[in-house]
C-alpha cells in the first residue's frame, strides 16, 4: 500500500512544481540567466534584443493584454529575454551590458506590471521601451512602440 501512495505523492509534487516556479520564462523567451548567450546570438544574427520584465502576478488580464500587444509590436526576428521584476533588481548588474546597467538604475515596477525594453544587438543603447499602461490598450502608444522597433530593425540591415 505504501508504494502507490509514494507514486501519487511524487506525481503531485511534479505537477505542482512547474506552476509555482515564478521565474520560468514564457515559451519563446530565454531566461535572464541566459542573457549573455541571447546577446551573442543577437549580435551574430543582427537582431534586436527584447527584454520583457514582468511582475509576479500572472493572473492579471491587463498584463496579459500588454504582453500580447507588446509581443505583436516587437514582432518576429528579435531575440527575446524574460525576467521577473521582483528578482532582476536583486541580481548583480555588473555583468549586464551597458544599456541594461543604466536601465537598472530605475527600478522595474513589480506585481501586476509588464515592461518591454528593446535594445540594439550589442545592448549598448535602448531603442524603445513601453510598459503596461502604454501596451494594454493605448493604440497610439502601441503604434509608436511598434514604429520605433521597426525602424531599428531596418537600420540593422
Amino acid at each position: 500500500m505504501k508504494h502507490p501512495l509514494l507514486i501519487l505523492a511524487s506525481a503531485l509534487v511534479f505537477l505542482v512544481l512547474p506552476a509555482t516556479a515564478k521565474d520560468d520564462a514564457p515559451r519563446g523567451f530565454a531566461p535572464i540567466s541566459e542573457l549573455k548567450e541571447a546577446q551573442a546570438k543577437a549580435e551574430a544574427d543582427k537582431k534586436l534584443v527584447v527584454l520583457v520584465v514582468k511582475g509576479k502576478d500572472d493572473q492579471c488580464p491587463n498584463c496579459a493584454a500588454a504582453m500580447e500587444n507588446g509581443e505583436k509590436a516587437a514582432g518576429s526576428g528579435v531575440v527575446k529575454v524574460f525576467a521577473r521584476a521582483e528578482s532582476i533588481q536583486e541580481q548583480d548588474a555588473s555583468a549586464f551590458p551597458t544599456a541594461l546597467k543604466e536601465r537598472m538604475k530605475k527600478p522595474f515596477i513589480t506585481g501586476a506590471y509588464v515592461t518591454f525594453v528593446v535594445f540594439d544587438p550589442s545592448m549598448s543603447k535602448i531603442v524603445a521601451e513601453a510598459g503596461r499602461t502604454e501596451l494594454q490598450s493605448d493604440k497610439k502608444a502601441i503604434a509608436a512602440f511598434k514604429k520605433s522597433v521597426q525602424e531599428a530593425k531596418k537600420s540593422l540591415k
